[in-house]
């Protein structure tokens, strides 16, 4: 019986953060790491069982990336103008993403909310 419990938890468990992180629109609030916020969209496309295509749209700004999902958080890579970005988001149960980010070679860390419309 224990073992049909933790199977049944374990499952539930593994199940959650696929059945939140849905490919879609997303709304976008952030923090860059100056302390500046910003709002924009956020395409969200699967590309494989694990795999996306993230588009940005941020203050008529287009940025592109792809991410891999591992457990409960989306790690992402992406580029502007030519320089690298790394970001890893926390799939939450009510579907939003919730992230930090850092981009090019000043350092600096910026937050991300990614809201489900």
């Amino acid at each position: 019986m224990k073992r049909i419990l933790l199977a049944t938890a374990f499952a539930a468990l593994v199940a959650a953060p696929a059945h939140a992180q849905r490919s879609g629109t997303y709304v976008v609030e952030g923090v860059s790491p100056a302390g500046e916020r910003y709002e924009g969209a956020l395409q969200l496309q699967a590309t494989g069982p694990q795999t996306w295509r993230l588009v940005w749209t941020i203050s008529g700004s287009t940025t592109t990336g792809v991410a891999i999902s591992a457990g409960n958080t989306l790690v992402v890579g992406y580029t502007v103008e030519g320089l690298p970005g790394a970001g890893s988001y926390e799939v939450q149960t009510d579907g939003r993403l919730v992230g930090r980010w850092t981009q090019g070679l000043q350092g600096g860390v910026g937050t991300e909310t990614l809201t489900p419309r």
